[in-house]
């Protein structure tokens, strides 16, 4: 062929229009690969919940790494690999729904997943519901959340003063048998709530309330509360809690020697940290779970729940959270409504949408356990549970016909460990 194209500049030239021309038209065609299905999140890495959030993106990574080792989500017999893209919201909710906009708006993320806290997530699910987005959470539960009647939120776990229930139906099994009960809890959205939810429960079962308190989230000297607390000799205590306020309440009552029969969380003691930081002084702690490995639950991407947990914890030196089971499940609800749906990246908006009524209409199953969304986005089948420190372990005490273990009650007293 003679004439220009024997010009070796302008042949050069011409080339590359046309390598743009077709990375433009078809990219993913041209590199012979998938494009990715992305997937954003923010999550507090910093501030008051940073030790939470951190939970919440390792259990996302895992679920990550396990799905693209097998080269992605299969649909439609492609493998759709998983790129995750997240940021730190600095526990401010503020900054949460500013990332959630720029993951939309900037970064064109497919799908979004929630971060920790029910106020993180309570703002960036408004964002989400604006933009008729999924968000899937596991690691919020706050009321307020399934009260504003949005159609794009959906929660692994039950509602706060649900998820403490089994905290309070445990005490008429204890011996000898509670009678009165002190509460307290952080005034911020799900702590509150646990903390009526403990009120509610306790009365409901005849427990008389010796004391009931919201203190600030700000509070650093929990002494003079506990304190309190202390002079109404409750036969136990119930706290509305995130981990920060599980290990101040722990140190508060050693330093002012306040030893009730029994002392339960509403969240705290099932991140690692608690157990690594107290050491000793955990022991006998009960509190709020919504996920033990003991649990006959399986799938087929994590098989059984012992097997996720061990899994998990090669992978991370640590045992789970069950915020981490919930949150990573959460994951797997998305991928599975992504395969059988046969969804291609890029979404549109016709996608999510389908995706939305998806869930709604389907009952879910895997390691973590039954999964059903109610109308307001909340998981409506998933039991409440009751896991104890013993032995410098997390053993599930209740309720008895899948426990591992029996409750160990009355607490020692601090000088007596």
């Amino acid at each position: 062929m003679k004439g220009r194209w024997n010009n070796p500049k302008i042949f050069s030239v011409s080339c590359q229009i046309l390598v743009l021309f077709l990375f433009a038209i078809r990219p993913a065609e041209v590199l012979g690969a998938q494009r990715p299905i992305r997937i954003g999140f923010p999550v507090p890495l910093t501030g008051a919940f940073g030790r939470d959030g951190s939970l919440v993106r390792d259990a996302y990574l895992f679920w990550k790494e396990t799905v693209n080792t097998k080269g992605g989500i299969e649909v439609r017999g492609k493998r759709v690999p998983v790129e995750l893209i997240f940021y730190d919201d600095q526990s401010d909710p503020p900054t949460s729904a500013k990332l959630t906009e720029k993951l939309i708006t900037e970064d064109k993320v497919d799908l979004l997943l929630g971060g920790f806290g029910s106020s993180q997530v309570m703002a960036s699910s408004a964002v989400s519901e604006k933009f008729h987005y999924p968000l899937i959470s596991g690691a919020a539960s706050t009321l307020k959340l399934f009260a504003r009647g949005f159609k794009y939120y959906f929660s692994l776990l039950g509602k706060a003063p649900e998820e403490v229930r089994g905290c309070v139906e445990i005490l008429p099994a204890l011996k000898p048998r509670p009678e009165t009960a002190a509460i307290i809890g952080a005034n911020i959205p799900f702590t509150a709530d646990a903390a009526d939810g403990f009120k509610f429960y306790a009365q409901k079962m005849g427990i008389q309330i010796a004391h009931f308190e919201l203190f600030p989230m700000a509070l650093t000297d929990y002494n003079p509360l506990l304190l309190k607390v202390k002079e109404k000799k409750p036969d136990v205590l119930l706290v509305g809690s995130h981990s920060l306020v599980a290990m101040r309440v722990i140190q508060g009552m050693k330093e002012i020697d306040f030893s009730p029969k029994g002392v339960f969380f509403s969240y705290g003691p099932t991140v690692p940290d608690f157990i690594q930081s107290l050491g000793s002084d955990a022991e006998y702690v009960f509190a709020a779970s919504e996920w033990t490995p003991n649990l006959p639950y399986r799938d087929e991407v994590f098989g059984t729940a012992r097997d996720f947990y061990k899994r998990y914890s090669q992978r991370f030196g640590r045992a789970p959270d069950f915020v981490e089971a919930a949150s990573l499940a959460g994951a797997l609800v998305q991928q599975q409504a992504v395969q059988e749906l046969g969804l291609i990246p890029p979404l549109k908006d016709r996608d999510r949408e389908r995706i939305m009524r998806y869930l709604y209409a389907k009952r879910f199953d895997n390691f973590y356990g039954p999964i059903r969304f109610g109308p307001d986005g909340a998981n409506e089948i998933h039991p409440p549970l009751v896991v104890q420190v013993q032995g410098g372990k997390l053993v599930h005490v209740f309720p008895p016909d899948t426990a591992e273990g029996r409750p160990i009650y009355p607490m020692k007293f601090w000088k007596e460990r």
